[in-house]
């Protein structure tokens, strides 16, 4: 993932420090304001990067996927920025920062691909700004454009948020959010999973929710 550009032989001293977790729904891998411990490389499943406001109100400003890197953006500060919430079963490597750290440190090409990570992320929240908040463009559009994001891979198969996450990431309410699914359910852009894992993903119609989220 983030390492792409290391030896082999460097990896394997560095893999001493890391180890595997598994994650239920809704498990915090950190929590915002906690101080920065570790990183975390996703390996399965999607992770919310979460801010909560001073009334305790939650706004979900990222998602991440397989190969993404949560608590990066605060590997060189005392504490996180986010807290990162697990959304379907998760699984993720866990490196302790002291390991990070100085593995950075000794490796230049891993400050370059922390560099571009950061630029992505950067990239990537702007985008969430502009495409799926607010704005004049209607709920279903931007509803439809965060089904496109929350894909995995190339494939068909999307990860089922609730619809109260949802509403917190285009900044509408869950009622608008659950008529737009409905919608789309109704439509054949979107079928419900089955039971157990499947449960966690949408099966959609890409070509059909991309004409959607070209519409306003």
């Amino acid at each position: 993932m983030v390492c792409s550009d290391v030896t082999l032989d460097d990896l394997v001293d560095f893999h001493a420090g890391i180890d595997d977790f598994d994650y239920s729904h809704g498990a915090t891998l950190f929590g915002m304001g906690a101080p920065t411990e570790a990183v975390y490389c996703i390996r399965g499943g999607a992770v919310k990067m979460v801010r909560f406001d001073a009334a305790g109100g939650e706004r979900i400003v990222r998602v991440l996927k397989v190969g993404d890197v949560a608590g990066f953006e605060s590997a060189f500060a005392d504490n996180y920025e986010h807290a990162a919430i697990a959304v379907g079963e998760v699984r993720a490597c866990r490196i302790p920062i002291v390991y990070f750290r100085r593995f950075v440190a000794e490796h230049a090409g891993l400050q370059a691909r922390l560099l571009e990570k950061s630029q992505a992320a950067l990239r990537e929240a702007e985008s969430w700004l502009t495409e799926l908040v607010g704005g004049t463009t209607p709920a279903r559009t931007r509803v439809a454009r965060l089904l496109l994001r929350l894909r995995v891979g190339s494939g068909d198969r999307i990860h089922r948020f609730s619809v109260d996450d949802m509403a917190a990431i285009i900044g509408s309410t869950p009622e608008t959010v659950s008529r737009a699914v409905s919608e789309f359910v109704r439509q054949g852009l979107l079928v419900k999973g089955g039971s157990g894992a499947a449960k966690r993903h949408f099966r959609g119609d890409i070509a059909a929710l991309e004409k959607v989220s070209q519409d306003g």
